[in-house]
Parts: C-alpha cells; structure tokens; sequence
C-alpha cells in the first residue's frame, strides 16, 4: 500500500510559473526493501504528477533520509520526469485505444 511519508516545505515553480506542493511516496516491496517516488501537486487546480521509482531503500525511513538530502535542482528534475511519465502513460493509452478497434487484412 501507498504510503505518505512526508510533505515538503517549500513548493516548486515550474518554467510557466506554476507552482506545485511535492510529497514522498513510499511502498513496501516484496523482499523487504521500499521503494520511494515524488508526487507534485499543482496548486492551481489540485493535478498530480508523479515520477516512477527514485530510490530503493531497506526499510522506510531510509527513504526519508535519502529524501532530507534532495536539492532544489533535484526536484526541477524530478517534476519533468512526472511530466514525462503521464505524458507516456496517456500516450499509451490513446495509442492501444487506436488499435485495438482497428481491422488490418
């Protein structure tokens, strides 16, 4: 299960002035490690963006000390990839919704 583990401070600014709330994720994984992902919010209308994995750790607070170390160059980096994940994943599913109701022969 997803679990919150902390909200940030300070929000980021994208390059259109838009800002957005960021919050680390984390989940348990099989063989007793975590896996850790940032989720930004956009403050304008409440959007979700957020990245795949950005880091595996042994147990959850480990992903919150590798958290307490991130920059805010890290995090201008981090929300273009959570822009790019929902980019691909809509992508994906408009491409399999073209072809799947398509008949070649």
């Amino acid at each position: 299960m997803d679990e919150l583990l902390q909200q940030f401070e300070r929000p980021v600014t994208d390059d259109r002035g838009e800002r957005y709330t960021v919050f680390l994720y984390g989940r348990s994984r099989p063989a007793d490690t975590w896996k850790g992902w940032l989720v930004f919010e956009r403050q304008s209308d409440g959007r979700r963006f957020a990245t795949g994995t950005e880091t595996t750790q042994p147990d959850a607070s480990a992903v919150l000390y590798w958290a307490s170390g991130l920059e805010p160059t890290y995090f201008d980096g981090a929300l273009e990839r959570a822009f790019r994940a929902r980019a691909d994943r809509n992508g994906r599913r408009a491409s399999s919704r073209g072809t799947s109701n398509t008949r070649r022969g």
